[in-house]
């Protein structure tokens, strides 16, 4: 039954049955009204089921401070349904375009791109991001999150969400590329499925480095070229790509390049239109590299040989897990996995709220670190994306955190900063250093220097 301290008529002593609540791992907590009209009723109750109750109310809002004025689930949906779909991505590309991070590879941002998916609760309304269910499951809708990631500072620079049955990875590569606001140099690192011609030629466009791993499984030929049987190599090539077939470029009276390769009418390419007899040159290095339990791995470059040779491209690879464990950080400590909403609209202001977060403490933990750095006798302390959620709220709402027991100022335990003289559950601090949720406050980001945050956003 749904009931609700509402439900309860202390003075006729009586319950109103109106809603029923039914969970399942698909769907999550679903509020319905009864089966059938007769469900709907109203019960009596004996005093002492009411003495009960009301104990137990009390002891409820002792423990967890609750007011009638307390709006409801309901309400709060009502009031985030009045925020504009492009409202927390916009604050999201504003607030990270904002960011100063300082951190590089060889001089170089590094940069991974990556794909993940997220389920939401079903939503039949929504055909392109919909997934019908079986007999014995309930359907759902699935979404799909790109980003790129900036492995050496910790924070996501860019995020297209796409639904399901509309999902392109390398389209949303292309996109975020064209639009990046990172300055300098990159290097970007990208898993399979990335190796499109396309992909290579926008990375070319903005002068970026790339990485690519490519499938390798019995692989003897790559972008028309014949790979040798070996366990390492490293081959240069360039490639002139065009629309025509051979046989049309001869019909025309052009002469067919060499290392010539024909992207198929069905293969996307944005610098040739269809049935052009123009060419794009492009050139990369395809490396094959033998892991340590004898397998190989083939990857697509253009870094060069002298500064990258095959072991460095080895050690560079490896890096791009960092976009993976960032995900399932989103995901469990965030808590991203578990969405609340089902209608599109709502899902994106989760998807995008929580990158924002993410990025917030990232940003945050800069400062943090740069602050314990400067003073002796300390060490890096490295901070989850869940103790900014307190922070957040505190930068929210100007009261300060207040003890339930004792009315305390506890505005500096809000991200578990210990007391004078004692042990965090965290991390132990000095008495000098500030406490954290000193440093996560509005007014001290104002402070931070330049290289940090870019002030104007607050």
């Amino acid at each position: 039954m749904g009931l609700q301290w509402g439900d309860i008529d202390t003075q006729a002593s009586t319950i109103r049955i109106e809603r029923s609540v039914s969970y399942t791992p698909q769907s999550g907590v679903v509020v319905n009204t009864p089966k059938t009209a007769n469900s709907v009723r109203t019960i009596p109750i004996l005093p002492s089921t009411l003495n009960l109750l009301t104990k137990w109310k009390h002891e409820v809002q002792k423990n967890h401070p609750y007011s009638e004025k307390t709006p409801s689930a309901s309400a709060f949906v009502q009031q985030r349904q009045k925020l504009l779909p492009a409202a927390l991505e916009t604050l999201f590309h504003r607030f990270t375009a904002l960011l100063r991070p300082e951190k590089t590879f060889c001089g170089c941002r590094l940069l991974a791109v990556d794909g993940s998916s997220l389920k939401s609760a079903a939503c039949p309304e929504d055909p392109a991001s919909y997934r019908p269910g079986t007999p014995r499951q309930h359907g759902w809708n699935l979404w799909h999150m790109n980003a790129l990631f900036d492995l050496e500072n910790g924070i996501y620079t860019d995020l297209i969400v796409q639904k399901e049955h509309e999902k392109n990875e390398c389209r949303a590569l292309c996109q975020m590329a064209d639009r990046s606001r990172v300055s300098g140099k990159v290097i970007l690192l990208a898993d399979r499925d990335y190796e499109s011609c396309n992909n290579l030629a926008h990375m070319e466009k903005r002068n970026w480095n790339y990485l690519i791993r490519i499938r390798d499984k019995a692989r003897g030929i790559a972008y028309g070229m014949p790979l040798p049987d070996q366990p390492e190599f490293d081959i240069p090539l360039k490639l002139t790509l065009g629309r025509l077939t051979p046989r049309q470029l001869v019909a025309q009276g052009l002469a067919v390049p060499k290392s010539y390769y024909r992207i198929p009418p069905t293969m996307t390419f944005d610098f040739l239109e269809s049935n052009s007899p123009d060419f794009y040159e492009i050139s990369f290095r395809i490396v094959r590299l033998q892991t340590g339990n004898g397998n190989t791995e083939t990857l697509i470059t253009n870094l060069g040989p002298d500064r990258f040779p095959l072991a460095a491209l080895k050690a560079l690879y490896a890096r791009r897990w960092g976009i993976e464990t960032s995900f399932r950080s989103l995901k469990y400590a965030v808590g991203l996995i578990h969405l609340h909403a089902k209608k599109p609209d709502l899902v994106l202001q989760e998807v995008f709220a929580s990158f924002l977060i993410f990025n917030f403490t990232q940003a945050a933990a800069w400062a943090v670190d740069a602050s314990l750095r400067a003073q002796p006798n300390t060490s890096v302390m490295s901070i989850s994306p869940t103790l900014s959620l307190p922070a957040v709220l505190s930068c929210a709402a100007p009261p300060l955190i207040r003890s339930r027991s004792s009315g305390e100022d506890c505005s500096r335990f809000a991200l578990g900063a210990p007391p004078q003289g004692q042990k965090s559950r965290v991390t132990a601090f000095p008495p000098a250093t500030p406490p954290l949720a000193d440093l996560f406050c509005i007014p001290f980001l104002t402070e931070l220097p330049p290289s940090a945050f870019d002030a104007s956003f607050f």
